[in-house]
């Protein structure tokens, strides 16, 4: 790995993302248990879901999360519980993923890993997933464009 790259995504990108994620969570915005309630009081947010519609989003458990191969999945991302709704668990578990760097790029998409607790893993998933990356690039451009 050389210095400008982490898992092989340009470092600055990481950063930019994660802080973003940090920021939007920080906000509050984690805390509607609905996606209509969240665009109702949010409609700057309204291409995030446009986004997440992309990207089929799955309640599983752990253990089931063991035997997916999850560099065979297009656009998929199983959860082991929604955080509220599926767009601020996809966002959450990826804000994770960054956090403890289980985030990898894999061809055009990216691996998407969390886990409950990152020092048992791989024995307790809470996501695991395979974004296509100008997905997750279209979260940051919306991100960055609106004030939480």
């Amino acid at each position: 790995m050389d210095n400008k790259t982490i898992n092989g995504f340009e470092k600055e990108q990481v950063f930019q993302l994660y802080s973003y994620l940090v920021a939007y969570e920080e906000s509050g915005i984690q805390n509607y248990k609905s996606t209509t309630a969240l665009l109702r009081d949010h409609p700057e947010l309204s291409d995030l879901k446009t986004q997440i519609n992309a990207v089929k989003c799955r309640v599983s458990n752990s253990e089931d999360m063991k035997n997916v191969d999850f560099k065979k999945l297009h656009n998929e991302i199983y959860f082991t519980r929604e955080k509220g709704n599926l767009l601020l668990s996809f966002l959450a578990h990826l804000r994770n993923a960054i956090a403890h760097g289980t985030v990898v790029k894999h061809g055009n998409s990216i691996l998407i890993t969390d886990f409950a607790n990152p020092r048992f893993r791989p024995i307790d998933f809470t996501a695991r997933g395979c974004v296509d990356i100008e997905i997750v690039n279209g979260f940051t451009r919306i991100l960055s464009s609106v004030v939480l």
